[in-house]
């Protein structure tokens, strides 16, 4: 008998608003077109100190990607994806809805936890992440074709360390960057993207942590609060790459980090982005080096457990589906 429901496009934009990306940019855009969901990047949006080849800019819609794939799935369709393959295009990616079976019990607990992660500005505990954990991440990222190390004590994550302090030291120095981080983190009150100034912790550069946290208030380090702070952070870190670094490989990037930030989400495992390191085209091909891995990281992430935060606002519907 032939299936004649019809998927909901609309709450797979509606969920795919919700995914996380660089500075909060939300850089997509979707169209329905015979019966199928385009997805489109929104160039307007892009970081042009940060992320000049739109890398990021297409990771960022690879989140979205995935969250609308959720979606569909959660109505019981699998999507035929076909990706753009115009690396400066503005087409990523079509998704073509059929019918398939029911969501399954892990699909729906992702699907929940889309709907409150946020990234994780505050300090982490020193809890460690659980085996269990660790292993269904892995098979999230692996799950969409991208690899993924997870580096837990301090000789595993030292190149890390040492490569992305040296980013961060560059990008702090640089006032082209300085000037784009503050068009971002300064939003006025009615903007529904960026980083609101609420959600910026403050004092990072003064935390007892062996890795640095992007310092959105831009701030410098200052003694305050090191005494005041209980633990000293030492987070996991997770890299993700993929084989090549063309416009397929940043979208499967992208999905895969979303995948496994749900999946972090729903066993109580928050997370945050270590952008520097791979902001930068040096740092990040000397990063593939120092880990032996073949292939091209594209994301490095402090994840651990921590009390929940503030989630930043998402643009309505109707400015991101036409």
């Amino acid at each position: 008998m032939t299936d004649m429901r019809t998927p909901d496009l609309t709450a797979a934009v509606e969920l795919a608003r919700l995914a996380p990306s660089v500075h909060n940019t939300q850089p997509w855009r979707f169209r329905v077109t015979n019966g199928a969901l385009e997805l489109y990047a929104d160039r307007d949006r892009q970081l042009q100190v940060l992320d000049p080849e739109g890398r990021q800019l297409v990771m960022s819609c690879g989140t979205a990607l995935f969250h609308a794939r959720l979606a569909l799935r959660l109505q019981g369709f699998d999507a035929d994806v076909t990706a753009g393959d115009e690396i400066y295009g503005d087409f990523l990616a079509r998704l073509q809805p059929r019918a398939g079976a029911p969501a399954t019990p892990e699909e729906r607990s992702l699907g929940a936890a889309a709907t409150n992660r946020h990234t994780q500005r505050e300090p982490f505990t020193d809890k460690q992440v659980a085996d269990d954990t660790l292993k269904a991440i892995s098979l999230a990222v692996e799950g969409e074709g991208a690899w993924v190390r997870l580096l837990s004590g301090p000789n595993e994550q030292l190149p890390v360390i040492v490569l992305l302090s040296h980013a961060d030291e560059l990008e702090d120095r640089d006032e082209a960057y300085r000037e784009e981080v503050s068009e971002w983190t300064k939003r006025p009150e009615s903007a529904r993207d960026g980083i609101p100034a609420g959600v910026i912790p403050r004092g990072v550069r003064s935390r007892m942590s062996n890795l640095p946290v992007r310092d959105f208030a831009l701030e410098g380090t200052s003694p305050e609060g090191i005494a005041d702070q209980g633990v000293v952070e030492r987070p996991l870190v997770t890299v993700i790459g993929t084989g090549g670094d063309a416009l397929d490989d940043w979208l499967t990037a992208g999905q895969a980090l979303a995948h496994l930030l749900l999946r972090a989400v729903v066993d109580g495992v928050q997370a945050s982005p270590l952008g520097q390191v791979v902001d930068l085209p040096a740092t990040r091909e000397r990063l593939g080096r120092e880990l032996g891995t073949i292939g091209f990281p594209q994301m490095v992430l402090r994840m651990g457990y921590a009390e929940p935060g503030q989630v930043t606002p998402r643009r309505e519907l109707d400015e991101v589906l036409a």
